[in-house]
């Protein structure tokens, strides 16, 4: 990753580890379960919608 991206997820990390800190330990654990699964949904997401820009166009005008 490049140098500024990893310093915006480092951030992004220290905010959150800071917003977690204060819930009970079964909140925290399901404060990160839906954290992880909201951020595999965004992956998926973007992995779809970079599938669908990705089109043979050689084959479409046919």
């Amino acid at each position: 990753m490049r140098n500024v991206t990893v310093e915006f997820l480092n951030k992004k990390k220290v905010e959150i580890l800071d917003g977690a800190t204060w819930l009970p330990e079964v909140e925290r654990a399901e404060f990160f379960s839906d954290l992880a699964d909201w951020a595999y949904a965004q992956y998926e997401a973007l992995s779809i919608d970079a599938d669908c820009e990705m089109q043979d166009y050689e084959n479409d005008n046919q």
